[in-house]
């Protein structure tokens, strides 16, 4: 069994441990030790122990992995600066990827990433480090997903589409054959169609330029 660490509880780590939960329902794979939160207080969620701070995943074992995700669409930017201070290796981030989620085997998914029920990942998909990828989201063939990015609930691409590093997509956005550059917010139920430039907040259907993050 791999000993599992979570970084925070609740939110969007709920689901997460769900997902952990599925998995060893179909093959005991991961052992939750507990949690850790950003504060080192305890959060009433979950049943998990709590086990400190962020500080104390840098004393666990070698043996123990982390999982969790910790931010939200306004402070989603802050989250690579987070996971370096760990200054932990790249492989001590499990990757969970949810038993009722489909990818492709040509595709890849990297260390630190979790995909949830209900998504589709197509052929030739390439998922980075520390991407969240939420239900029912649906990536076509070839799209390039960026490390540290968050696709929420509903999010759709068509092929061929590039998702930079470090950027957030609102739930049932659908991206069209488009860029949308490093650091850039997507607004909930947007249409993308052309590409979005870095560091810019982008809104409706068709998706006009809102301001810059």
């Amino acid at each position: 069994m791999q000993k599992l660490v979570f970084l925070g509880i609740g939110s969007n780590n709920s689901d997460i441990l769900d997902a952990v939960m599925e998995i060893n329902a179909v093959t005991p794979t991961y052992e939750v030790l507990g949690y850790v939160t950003r504060n080192g207080k305890p959060v009433n969620k979950g049943g998990l122990k709590h086990m400190g701070d962020f500080d104390a995943v840098r004393a666990l074992p070698e043996d123990v992995q982390i999982t969790g995700f910790t931010f939200g669409p306004g402070s989603y930017q802050a989250w690579p600066g987070t996971v370096a201070g760990l200054g932990l290796p790249r492989e001590r981030f499990a990757t969970i990827v949810h038993p009722h989620a489909f990818v492709s085997p040509q595709s890849t998914v990297g260390r630190g990433s979790v995909i949830l029920a209900g998504t589709t990942v197509g052929a030739f998909v390439t998922i980075g480090d520390h991407v969240i990828v939420l239900q029912n989201v649906g990536l076509s063939h070839d799209d390039v997903i960026g490390d540290y990015s968050c696709l929420t609930v509903g999010v759709s691409f068509s092929g061929s589409v590039r998702v930079g590093r470090n950027c957030f997509l609102g739930t049932n956005s659908t991206i069209i054959g488009a860029t949308i550059g490093e650091g850039s917010m997507v607004g909930a139920g947007t249409l993308i169609r052309h590409d979005v430039p870095a560091g810019e907040v982008w809104v409706g259907n068709p998706g006009r330029y809102l301001r810059k993050v």
